[in-house]
């Protein structure tokens, strides 16, 4: 039988990209149901593929039954998202994946990368940053034992939709010198960049990387689209930068960008792009970039990842 998936609230910046991967999403051979936890009663209209979809609300625990795994998509919570957590109290052993990691899950997921599974049946895609450094730590893992620290910066897609709208409102306000009356989570994010707390990312970043310590910062930014990570790493003993060139290059899933590389050339892209890297003159030290479309790299096709391992 196919694996039954329940994707909610498909509509947003980060289920619209994962329905939009039709040969991923065909090769899984899934059976998809949708639900949305919007305040509207009225069902949506979804898209699959070609086909249309219903998309009606979550209206009980009991929409969620006969599932085998749920995809939570949403791009902000509401009352709705109380009966998927009295659905996952009842059915502890439901597989879930957390594609848009809200918070309101996070005690209950663990984070991945997609590559390696962990135990736990009830994951969310790790943040894109790690999922980027993850991907870095894997090319030069032959190198030796590494650790370092990440400086993670987020754009406001990070937010969804309304995330992208109040940004332009409050870019508009600025430039007028009004006062900026609409937040970001608390924020004004327009010609801005805020410093937050790191310390779930830190957590996350131990849990998916055992063997590499990151020291981790995080930030949010005035930039639209594209996830960005500042990576330092330290080696035991000096490495060759012909090493480093070598294993970048031949890493699936990485490019490495000539100088200057902008965000603005991210969002088509399913590669996690890096900078050329720079050594400390002792060789011991590696500096790097990386920038990645986080609807896409630790987004739909880290979700797609997990999905294919949960089969």
């Amino acid at each position: 039988m196919p694996m039954k998936i329940l994707v909610l609230d498909p509509l947003t910046l980060a289920g619209k990209e994962l329905l939009g991967r039709d040969q991923r999403l065909t090769s899984i051979g899934g059976e998809f149901d949708f639900r949305h936890t919007g305040i509207d009663d009225e069902s949506q209209i979804a898209e699959i593929g070609s086909h249309p979809a219903l998309v009606p609300p979550l209206d009980a625990p009991e929409d969620l039954m006969n599932v085998d795994v749920i995809v939570v998509a949403s791009d902000g919570v509401s009352s709705r998202h109380d009966h998927l957590l009295a659905f996952l109290d009842d059915n502890p052993d439901q597989a879930i994946v957390d594609l848009t990691r809200l918070g309101f899950l996070d005690s209950r997921t663990r984070p991945s990368v997609g590559a390696q599974l962990p135990e736990s049946r009830q994951l969310r895609v790790a943040h894109p940053a790690i999922v980027a450094t993850a991907a870095v730590v894997e090319a030069l893992a032959h190198l030796g034992r590494l650790h370092g620290s990440l400086a993670a910066v987020d754009p406001v897609s990070t937010f969804g939709q309304e995330g992208i709208k109040l940004l332009a409102d409050q870019a508009g306000q600025r430039m007028q010198g009004a006062s900026v009356d609409d937040r970001i989570q608390g924020h004004i994010l327009a010609f801005n960049v805020v410093a937050v707390d790191g310390d779930l990312l830190e957590n996350e970043a131990a849990l998916v990387l055992p063997e590499t310590p990151l020291a981790v910062t995080h930030s949010l930014s005035g930039s639209f689209h594209g996830h960005i990570g500042h990576l330092g790493l330290s080696f035991g003993h000096p490495v060759g930068p012909q090493d480093i060139d070598e294993a970048l290059s031949l890493a699936p899933g990485i490019e490495v960008a000539d100088l200057p590389v902008g965000l603005d050339s991210i969002p088509d892209t399913d590669h996690v792009v890096v900078t050329p890297p720079v050594l400390s003159p002792d060789r011991t030290q590696l500096a790097l970039t990386l920038m990645v479309n986080g609807l896409r790299i630790g987004g739909a096709l880290t979700a797609l990842e997990i999905l294919e391992g949960l089969l």
